[in-house]
């Protein structure tokens, strides 16, 4: 998703966007695709607890044709202590409350929670959810899942018994990294603003399949007999044992597949099982860009895109706005460019981001080049 339509669609849901704002915001989601998009943004940040599994598009189109006529219609600005309920007709506010507990056989108990956006959380299949960060302690339990909260790793069984089309979710939010081991021996590390879908148990002969919407590493447990595929919004990649970097956010329009070791194919998602996958070798990026049907391949210094997992960010030669979107990945933020004579400049700098908060990225950028800021609540203006 283009920066400046993400901050009108956080205005249009805070109601501040101005009319001319909405006018734009209603223009560009009358475009399918980005429609898709509009509603996947909502879903995967967990908006103010929204969740929009089924949204009414004609709804939504009504109620923003509507704020722009009370807008053109009223001299004065809408009053954010006014309550508008048509808004709540757009949404499903997600709150599950199970007032029961799992009993396991250490005597340990699962909570069940409502969805809070800002933490870790494991959806079930059946519709309930789990914090994984309230859970106090190391967790095992052989009919579930195993946790490591030092690491930071959630584990599913080999020997779990479950229906192979029982799939659970797992989302992490921005500011947050996790790591999940499958059921077959993949490990999987999770960046910010990830959500990866997944079945409890693969079943035997058939593709391993995953769906992931954000960015993960994937160490593929080898298995002669299935396929290793992960699928997202934009592009797929079929492998069989391998190690590789898997990058697709909603609000990009291009997937981007780094391979470290092995090989794999990739091919975009809306082509056929009969279309030829693109091989890729080690030390190469697949983009898969959602304008064209062209996959281009090309050789990168593999270490700058998968160097988040031990904490580390780095930029090389960065364009402002590509650097501001992993930015406000990283840090949970929103950062607004009011400078449009630094929007064309190229940056390069290394993170720490376990260790250096944003108020530390934004005095590097000051002393070295001269980025003047201020910082209201969680938002950045650049100036």
């Amino acid at each position: 998703m283009e920066s400046k339509f993400e901050k009108i669609l956080i205005k249009f849901i805070e109601k501040s966007a101005s009319s001319a704002e909405l006018e734009q915001l209603l223009q560009w989601i009358s475009n399918e695709h980005n429609y898709k998009k509009f509603v996947e943004f909502i879903q995967i940040n967990n908006i103010s607890n929204i969740t929009m599994n089924q949204p009414d598009k004609d709804k939504i189109f009504k109620e923003i044709e509507f704020r722009i006529n009370k807008q053109k219609n009223s001299k004065g600005s809408i009053s954010k202590k006014v309550i508008d309920y048509s808004m709540y007709c757009l949404i499903f506010v997600f709150i599950i409350v199970v007032g029961s507990y799992l009993n396991v056989e250490n005597d340990k108990e699962i909570i069940f929670s409502p969805l809070d956006p800002s933490k870790v959380t494991l959806i079930t299949s059946d519709g309930a959810t789990i914090n994984l960060e309230n859970i106090q302690d190391d967790l095992e339990n052989d009919k579930f899942f195993s946790l490591n909260k030092d690491s930071k790793t959630i584990s599913f069984e080999k020997t779990i018994k479950a229906s192979s089309n029982t799939f659970n979710t797992l989302k992490v939010p921005y500011g947050k990294t996790y790591n999940i081991n499958l059921s077959d021996g993949t490990n999987v590390f999770l960046n910010s603003g990830t959500s990866i879908k997944f079945p409890v148990a693969f079943k035997k002969g058939s593709d391993r399949e995953v769906f992931i919407s954000g960015e993960a590493f994937f160490d593929v447990k080898k298995n002669n007999s299935s396929r290793f595929v992960v699928k997202s919004n934009l592009s797929s990649a079929v492998v069989f044992g391998t190690k590789f970097n898997f990058k697709d956010y909603p609000e990009d329009s291009f997937s981007e597949i780094i391979l470290t070791e092995g090989s794999l194919g990739v091919r975009k998602i809306e082509n056929t099982e009969k279309d030829k996958l693109v091989i890729i070798k080690p030390g190469e990026k697949a983009k898969v860009s959602f304008e064209t049907s062209e996959i281009n391949r090309s050789r990168v210094n593999t270490k700058i895109y998968t160097s988040w997992i031990e904490g580390r960010m780095v930029f090389r030669n960065e364009n402002l706005e590509n650097m501001i979107r992993k930015l406000e990945r990283i840090y949970n933020v929103i950062i607004i460019n009011n400078n449009t004579e630094i929007k064309e400049r190229f940056f390069s700098a290394t993170i720490l981001s376990e260790k250096e908060t944003i108020s530390d990225v934004l005095f590097y950028l000051k002393q070295v080049y001269g980025l003047e800021y201020r910082i209201i609540n969680n938002k950045i203006i650049i100036e």
